[in-house]
């Protein structure tokens, strides 16, 4: 089937799927490995520790594919005092893509549109959305409950359709999108593309470790905690990983702190770095049961989308 909708021709893209960004999972092949099969990879800036190697990951991707690709950018100073400097590389290397999280400056969208770029902004609210739209943004990310990562908290039955209603961009679903059926859902309330995180994840691409993709596969919703003691933003993580680095729902702990607390209240040294050994999964946990490449991964998607709509 050939889709042809804002996105898909926004973006240059034959399928309206974007691989959500993770940090420190969506690298250069899960990247290539998505756009290559039709849809768009991305990968968060922040998951190279210094501007050069930025800059060689775009120049890689430019080397094994010329499908369109996006990077993402938390542009807040407070999580990354260096996104300014990131964006300047980004358009310098002529990347087609950027999608802005946690805010976004006022002068960023024209600055980025001025380079040939599209700007893709994520949202969480009606309120973030018209003011995004009326500073020129090209589509929104309706980060929706139940998302991997930094999540919002307004189911999607009603935030796609919210946003869809409030503004004239196109939306871009996010939220527990493992298969087609949700995709077939979310086109129904409004959106025009998906976004997804967790069901690439548990890909061959993928650079999370194996016992993260194993507890990826081996969750189900109910073992997804929402808290912001990660990153001081509302976040869905893996109960099983909280509970390996020492946290627990009856214990009083701040996550952001070098140090955990056991059940009995005793502090001790927290020898588990944070980002690599807590970790974030979406609601959409239920419909995983393997690890795939993410291009069957994609096509499983649009033939699972297919039988859906094909049934009405």
């Amino acid at each position: 089937m050939s889709f042809d909708n804002e996105i898909t021709r926004l973006f240059n893209i034959e399928f309206p799927i974007i691989g959500a960004p993770m940090f420190l999972v969506s690298y250069v092949d899960l990247v290539v490995a998505v756009s290559e099969a039709g849809g768009l990879g991305s990968f968060p800036a922040q998951n190279y520790r210094d501007l050069s190697e930025l800059k060689d990951a775009i120049q890689e991707i430019r080397q094994k594919t010329n499908k369109p690709f996006a990077i993402n950018i938390v542009m807040n100073r407070k999580y990354n005092p260096g996104w300014k400097e990131q964006l300047d590389t980004i358009l310098n290397e002529k990347t087609p893509i950027i999608i802005a999280s946690l805010g976004v400056p006022r002068t960023t969208i024209k600055e980025v549109k001025s380079m040939g770029a599209k700007i893709i902004c994520d949202v969480v609210d009606s309120r973030h959305a018209v003011l995004l739209e009326s500073l020129g943004a090209d589509a929104l990310v309706a980060v929706s409950a139940g998302a991997g990562g930094h999540a919002g908290i307004i189911t999607p039955f009603s935030l796609i359709p919210m946003l869809a209603g409030k503004t004239n961009l196109p939306i871009i679903a996010a939220g527990s999108i493992s298969g087609g059926k949700q995709m077939a859902a979310s086109f129904c309330l409004g959106a025009q593309a998906v976004y997804v995180g967790t069901r690439l994840l548990a890909s061959s691409e993928s650079m999370a470790s194996d016992k993260y993709k194993s507890m990826v596969v081996n969750s189900s919703a109910e073992h997804i905690v929402y808290s912001d003691q990660v990153s001081g933003i509302g976040a869905n993580w893996i109960k099983e990983s909280l509970e390996s680095a020492g946290f627990h729902d009856n214990s009083n702990v701040t996550l952001n702190t070098p140090t955990h607390h056991n059940l009995d209240g005793q502090e001790t040294m927290n020898n588990f770095k944070r980002w690599r050994d807590i970790w974030s999964a979406g609601h959409g946990v239920s419909q995983i049961d393997k690890v795939l490449p993410a291009d069957k991964i994609m096509s499983q998607m649009v033939k699972e989308y297919l039988e859906v709509i094909n049934k009405f």
